[in-house]
């Protein structure tokens, strides 16, 4: 005769272990909320519009705004690149000419570009000729520059301000001016309408413009003109970045906002001339700005018979956009390799040597 125990159900084991489930599902769904929100911002959510807990942009590095002013003749006559913050302790101004050639295709003009809401604005091609980040552009017409001036009323001076081309000598006074509250700026370039375009919305623009205000007010203010070379191109002439000193004077002012490998945007490729002709330079460019990179010439140091594509670091994703240029030039795979040098700041540069042969 066997005995038979019954064994009474764990009642107060599967109990704790319910209370254990029920902690750790409630924990991880909090870790994942959040996350959630450090992690993954709305798609729509700006750049100056910071997540919670973390620092404006501002804070961060240097932010640029490129402030144009159009004459009668709607070409842009003043234009002049701002930037404020990350602890750089100033503000920064670079005054760029009217006839400055920008990187294009066809080569365009500064004055001549459609702005904002065109389809060629000045942002893209300036952060390619320069290497520096451009933020927004905020474009205005004479009649809207004549309303920003009335708005802050008679301003130490600013007596002749009215006449665009005076507007880099009084930026600064009428900048400064501006109220400090964003939403007051807000207001403001709503009433200028379609007279002041930019290339954010007016809620970030007026943030910009309101750190811009603060730091004209408490900051130094560190201005140059961007150094060029007159150059005759038929009935016209136009001004060309004179090499060093252009790429010199963009690092003194904006070391912060300087573009690096793998930022967003168009690839900029550098190429330099090593022994290869002004015409081959040429060809490689078009060929270069046809296939959607962003391209400027520069001339090089020493002269080489074979052209090499040289990338920053050794990442496949590095390599490939190599391997890209190369095969617009008709370079081979194995021209690809990665730069040893201080100059390993750009995504893509290609030394041009004597041996090049455009396709």
């Amino acid at each position: 005769m066997t005995d038979e125990h019954v064994h009474p159900f764990p009642w107060r084991l599967m109990g704790l272990v319910a209370i254990i489930v029920i902690i750790a599902t409630v924990a991880a769904g909090l870790v994942l909320s959040r996350n959630s929100v450090e992690q993954e911002p709305p798609p729509d959510a700006s750049v100056f519009t910071p997540a919670p807990g973390q620092l404006p942009v501002e804070k961060l590095r240097q932010v640029t705004v490129l402030l144009q002013v159009r004459d009668r003749d709607r070409a842009a006559v003043s234009n002049v690149l701002i930037g404020v913050g990350g602890d750089t302790g100033y503000v920064a101004e670079l005054i760029l000419p009217r006839n400055l050639l920008l990187p294009t295709v066809p080569p365009l003009q500064l004055k001549d570009v459609d702005g904002p809401t065109g389809p060629v604005s000045a942002e893209g091609p300036i952060e390619v000729l320069l290497g520096v980040q451009v933020d927004a552009a905020v474009e205005m017409d004479r009649l809207a520059w004549a309303g920003l001036l009335d708005s802050i009323g008679a301003a130490p001076g600013t007596a002749h301000a009215a006449d665009p081309a005076s507007f880099p000598l009084v930026l600064d006074s009428v900048l400064s001016r501006l109220p400090a509250d964003e939403q007051a700026i807000g207001q403001l370039l709503t009433s200028l309408g379609s007279m002041a375009r930019t290339t954010v919305t007016n809620e970030d623009a007026s943030h910009l413009l309101a750190v811009l205000g603060e730091g004209l007010r408490t900051q130094e203010v560190r201005r140059e003109v961007l150094p060029v070379l007159a150059l005759r191109a038929g009935p016209a002439q136009v001004a060309i970045i004179q090499q060093p000193e252009g790429d010199e004077a963009v690092q003194r002012l904006f070391p912060r906002a300087l573009l690096q490998p793998g930022h967003p945007g168009t690839t900029r490729v550098v190429i330099e001339r090593a022994g290869g002709s002004l015409g081959a330079a040429t060809s490689a460019r078009l060929a270069l700005a046809g296939a959607g990179f962003g391209v400027v010439v520069q001339g090089g140091d020493a002269a080489v018979t074979e052209s090499s594509v040289l990338v920053p670091v050794g990442t496949e994703a590095a390599l490939a956009h190599g391997r890209d240029v190369a095969a617009v030039l008709g370079l081979p795979p194995t021209s690809v390799a990665v730069d040893e040098s201080e100059t390993a700041t750009v995504d893509v540069r290609v030394v041009l040597g004597s041996g090049f042969r455009p396709m």
